[in-house]
């Protein structure tokens, strides 16, 4: 026993010792937020300087009171002896170490409490797990690098005494708190219910009279100690007291970027005098609500005093995410403490629900950080946006449903005593051997075949003409001219221009006056447009191109018809390949004008506009060029392949996963009609070939672990061997490749640790093999693929060798770093998990009135939002230690796709989301195949597929650019975020 304790004991340390870890090193690599880092580093300058006596002094803005200045001061201390700049990541390492060792000592509480109740050792480290490396306290201490973990610190200790009946060391943590933060008034109505039912319980009423008088005092001591050096004896109490009042009132709004009730109803940074509901203010609605939750403090300390259920604990937790959520003026960060009490509260009782409001509140909490931090600084730091409004009301309105969810399992413990225990799962102690995958039948196969040649006409049907001009004049680097005669009267004139790097298109007269004048430059390659351009018959014009590819020219008459033409040379020698109207069939869009353009310029041995990218996406669009020609058709046919070669991989995938076919077969079906799945596969970038890459990876890693654990590593090279080609091919495609990597990595490391459990012979060996196949397979073969997609650079010059390839890296990485670029339909990630930001790829601007096409990168509905709740689904049995190893395979490949995005503070889009999304349908898939009720799955299988068929067909023009009447366009925009026709 006690060498098992000793065990235990280990682990967390080991635990904290690496929460501690993560949490400064995010402080070494982030930024935090501007203005409080600012704040911090002046005010901990000036009392190091000036001493505290002259710090508060007129006209300064400094709105803490004393008690963290204290550790401020320190920092600056710190920095001055150490000369550490501002600027300097030092700088944050000191202001996070304080709040990281706070949230390390709260996670030590929450295992201690669990601890001492009836959860078990390893539940108890669990929950300890999840607190330490909950994803709200990382981001506040590590990121943001607040001190909301010193400040809730003493508040976790004030309840957690107040528990044990331990009243004034309770009274001197709370007075602690106060002295760091005002906000700490916020609990003030659970300590006095506290006392009051010490007073109540007490059989000595003198006695516990003059505890409560006297924790009262106590409760003062430690704001006045720390603020009497500042403010002098004289003036102590009545400075203090301006210092709270004034710091309280600071911001007069319903909500301040905190994602509560209030946003949820529109009331972020709305005036607390402008009306909420019904004629009544947003204070007074605030004001109704904070004695309504008070009114419920008084009423469960009063019920569970009387049954002898009180548990102060309990109550904070209550009041402390009850406050946040329906009262007015509070802040992103006041959750933090009602958030950490609520963990506690659960390690205290044991009960699933506080478990799930625990979890629930960290990840709303998460995203509200996420959202305010990563959006400061820019157009919509103050979230008006409707991207950012819709963000914020989804957000509150979860984060109301989680205080719901704690309000409902408060008033069910104090009322009945009645909680719903966490079961105990025992862990095996020799993992199971991986049951056998099912045998495929003539059946399956010929429905998978079906189902990829259905997708296939889908996706191939409307996607690009066949035809275009080939042969350009090409004045790259000179100046040409044409001369043409006009054998008919003219309207207008269309333009198809190739490859330029700055040139320009005039069109001249016979009295030597331009009649047209066009740029030609980066994003007018392979589009055709259209200008007005009346001429009459018999003139002769002259054309002159400047450092630019001209394809083809175009007159037409005011019938619309193809006006003819004499003379005009490699301008007018196509004239059959003229479209009879303009759109995305015959024209480039989007970042076509980059990926699509490199193709051709490839293929051609050209000098290479976009590098912004590795070469093999591109290199796959070239061979789609060189079969088809420089077509709407050749340019996308490639990655349209990719789409649909997708969805029997998704068939694949899945059933490897849950060893069920009509799960995979569902897993096929959704995927074949997602949304962005279509729109990304006929868009001539770069993403689908990663995004196929990665899935492929994630199959062999699934199929290495399953063979690993079947019959050991020496049986499991061809997975091992296929893997790393294909996240080589991955990283090759796209550097979003090398985020697959990390979770690879912790399979392929983790697969191993569970053969070494498995206690079988040879392992070693196995070892052995496994760590010279990682070296070999996920290493040195990516990187010399990784090196062969360069070929094309070879090819157009010999003299390419490896210094320029390693120039082209440096370049990369130095673009992404640098980028500033902005972009009206950049999105968040925290927006991607719901698709709630659209990218407008296209729109057609050649249409009669009444009608309307665009093309928009979408995320799928059942995918994004069925799918993210299979996630959460997934992660919520995994941190109530009831998770599977494929839930955890899932969350891992999801993770590691999503996390790195989290810290990406440049221009990002929803498509940056689409190897994410492949795992969404993984974990729908899995929770399908995990139902207890299979023929309740298949049921809501087959109305998963039904949905998305009727909302492809729906949404299908949006996704094609098909033109459609306006009416349905504009129904189709039912966010206001979306805005793409």
């Amino acid at each position: 026993m006690t060498n098992q304790r000793t065990k235990v004991n280990h682990s967390l340390w080991r635990l904290l010792g690496l929460a501690l870890a993560l949490r400064l090193v995010l402080a070494l690599c982030t930024d935090g937020y501007p203005y409080d880092m600012s704040c911090f580093v002046a005010w901990g300058n000036k009392l190091a300087e000036q001493g505290p006596a002259a710090f508060y002094s007129e006209g300064y803005f400094a709105d803490y009171p004393p008690g963290y200045l204290w550790v401020l001061g320190l920092v600056g201390l710190l920095r001055a002896a150490l000369h550490i700049a501002y600027e300097s990541p030092w700088t944050y390492f000191l202001l996070a170490l304080v709040p990281s060792l706070c949230d390390c000592t709260a996670a030590a509480l929450v295992y201690r409490t669990a601890q001492r109740g009836a959860i078990g050792e390893r539940m108890a480290l669990l929950l300890a797990a999840f607190t330490a490396f909950n994803p709200l306290l990382l981001y506040d201490t590590g990121v943001w690098k607040q001190i909301d973990g010193a400040f809730a610190l003493p508040l976790l200790l004030c309840f957690l005494l107040l528990e044990q009946r331990r009243y004034l060391p309770a009274a001197v943590l709370f007075g602690v708190a106060l002295a760091i933060k005002p906000q700490a008034l916020l609990f003030g109505p659970v300590l006095a219910v506290c006392f009051l039912a010490g007073i109540a319980l007490e059989k000595d009423k003198y006695r516990a009279l003059g505890r409560c008088f006297g924790g009262a005092a106590l409760a003062l001591v430690p704001p006045l100690a720390a603020g009497l050096p500042f403010f002098g004896a004289v003036q102590l109490v009545p400075k203090l007291i301006e210092k709270y009042t004034g710091t309280m009132s600071g911001y007069p709004y319903a909500s301040i970027n905190a994602f509560n009730w209030l946003a949820a109803l529109g009331g972020n940074w709305k005036g607390l005098a402008d009306t909420a509901l019904l004629g009544i203010s947003w204070q007074q609605l605030g004001w109704g609500n904070i004695l309504l939750v008070t009114a419920g403090l008084v009423w469960f300390a009063v019920r569970s005093a009387q049954e002898g259920r009180f548990s102060p604990l309990l109550l904070a937790a209550y009041y402390g995410v009850g406050v946040f959520t329906l009262a007015h003026c509070m802040h992103e960060r006041y959750m933090v403490p009602g958030v950490l009490l609520t963990l506690l509260a659960a390690a205290r009782w044991n009960d699933i629900r506080l478990y799930a409001a625990g979890v629930g509140l960290s990840l709303t909490g998460f995203i509200n950080l996420a959202a305010v931090y990563s959006l400061t600084g820019t157009e919509d730091e103050w979230l008006t946006s409707a991207t950012s409004s819709t963000v914020a009301i989804l957000t509150g309105l979860a984060e109301t449903v989680c205080f719901v969810l704690l309000l409902f399992a408060v008033w069910d413990i104090v009322r009945h005593g009645h909680t719903l225990p966490l079961p105990e799962r025992r862990r095996s102690a020799v993992p199971q051997v991986p049951a056998p995958q099912p045998g495929w039948t003539r059946r399956e196969v010929g429905t998978m075949l079906a189902l990829t040649a259905a997708t296939a006409v889908v996706s191939f049907a409307y996607l690009g003409s066949c035809t275009a001009p080939q042969n350009p004049l090409d004045a790259t680097d000179t100046v040409l001219t044409e001369t043409v005669t006009l054998d008919g009267d003219t309207e207008a004139l269309w333009v198809y221009p190739g490859v330029s790097f700055g040139g320009s298109v005039t069109i001249t007269n016979e009295q030597h006056n331009d009649v047209f004048k066009k740029e030609l430059n980066y994003g007018t390659c392979f589009s055709w447009t259209a200008v007005d351009l009346p001429l009459t018959a018999g003139q002769t014009l002259t054309i002159t191109v400047r450092n630019a590819q001209l394809f083809e020219l175009a007159f037409r008459g005011a019938d619309g018809a193809l006006v003819p033409v004499t003379g005009g040379g490699a301008l007018f020698d196509e004239q059959n390949a003229v479209p009879d109207a303009i759109s995305q069939l015959n024209s480039m869009y989007f970042d076509e004008i980059y990926h699509g353009r490199t193709g051709y310029e490839q293929l051609h041995k050209m000098p290479v506009y976009e590098t912004t990218h590795p070469p093999l996406g591109k290199d796959f669009i070239m061979l789609g060029i060189a079969l088809f020609g420089m077509t709407a058709f050749g340019w996308r046919c490639a990655g349209t392949l990719f789409g649909v070669l997708l969805v029997p991989l998704a068939w694949c995938f899945a059933r490897r996963l849950t060893r069920k076919p009509w799960v995979a077969a569902t897993a096929g079906v959704l995927l074949a009609l997602d949304f962005m799945r279509f729109s990304q596969s006929r868009l001539a970038t770069i993403d689908i070939y990663g995004t196929f890459f990665i899935l492929l990876g994630a199959y062999c890693m699934l199929w290495y672990c399953q063979r690993v654990l079947t019959v050991g590593v020496n049986h499991a090279l061809l997975p091992m061997a296929l893997g790393g080609v294909a996240f080589g091919l991955g990283c090759a495609s796209k550097w979003t490749g090398i985020y697959a990597g990390v979770g690879l990595a912790i399979l392929y490391l983790g697969v191993l640790y569970l053969r070494w459990r498995q206690n079988q012979p040879g392992f070693w060996a196995e070892f052995r093999t496994a760590a010279v196949g990682g070296v070999l397979f996920y290493v040195l073969l990516p990187l010399c693929i990784y090196i062969a997609a360069y070929l094309p650079y070879w090819w157009r010059n010999p003299d390419f060798s490896l210094a320029d390839w390693w120039q082209c890296q440096v370049s990369m990485f130095n673009y992404h770093a640098t980028l500033q670029a902005t972009h009206p339909f950049e999105s968040r990630w925290y927006t991607w998990l719901l698709g709630l930001r659209p990218v407008w790829y296209y729109r057609n601007a050649y249409l009669p009135y009444g009608m309307k096409a665009s093309i928009a990168g979408m995320a799928g509905p059942v995918i994004c939002t069925v799918g993210l709740a299979a996630l959460l689904g997934l992660l919520w049995r995994q941190v109530s230690g009831r998770g599977s190893r494929q839930g955890l395979c899932v969350l891992i490949l999801y993770g590691t796709q999503l996390i790195p995005w989290m810290r990406v503070s440049r221009c990002t889009f929803l498509y940056h989301y689409f190897p994410s999304s492949v795992f969404c349908l993984a974990a729908l898939a899995l929770v399908l195949a995990q139902m207890r009720n299979e023929a309740l799955a298949k049921r809501l299988a087959a109305g998963l597929c039904a949905v998305a068929g009727v909302l492809f067909v729906v949404f299908y023009p949006a996704l094609s650019g098909l033109p459609i009447p306006d009416w349905w366009a504009d129904a189709l925009e039912i966010l206001p975020s979306f805005g793409f026709y």
